[in-house]
């Protein structure tokens, strides 16, 4: 049988890692101990790949409805399959290199915004990216 001493010091340490939890210390007690826990995601930058995704998305179906735009539309693809999303199959009607240009200032921007040091490499990666490919379109 369990004794009243098991089940108080149980409870104990149970309150203490919900405590920790709950002021987010936890993950510093864990990598004192020599354990790298693994990075829990900021709600503002989900909410933030979240709006990435659905732009990327309508970049590349402004790719899919140019002619001549594959590579830029399977670049666009990958962009948005590495960020957890699944690529539109959809095209619509518009000026590429506008869209492209436009959507490499809104990746800067985002990546100024971001909180993850992860997410900020990523989105200015894609930035850069994006505007290389304008740059490459109004050149073709």
């Amino acid at each position: 049988m369990t004794s009243r001493r098991v089940l108080l010091a149980g409870g104990i340490a149970a309150g203490a890692v919900v405590a920790l939890g709950a002021t987010g210390r936890l993950d510093d007690v864990v990598r004192g101990v020599g354990v790298k826990p693994r990075p829990r995601p900021v709600d503002a930058d989900i909410s933030l790949v979240r709006a990435v995704l659905s732009d990327q998305q309508r970049v590349l179906a402004i790719a899919r409805g140019t002619a001549g735009a594959e590579d830029i539309a399977e670049v666009l693809e990958q962009h948005i399959a590495q960020l957890g999303g699944t690529p539109t199959t959809t095209a619509e009607n518009g000026t590429l290199s506008a869209a492209l240009s436009e959507a490499a200032d809104h990746r800067a921007g985002d990546a100024l915004a971001a909180t993850s040091p992860d997410v900020v490499r990523v989105l200015a990666s894609m930035a850069a990216g994006l505007d290389q490919l304008s740059a490459t379109w109004e050149g073709a």
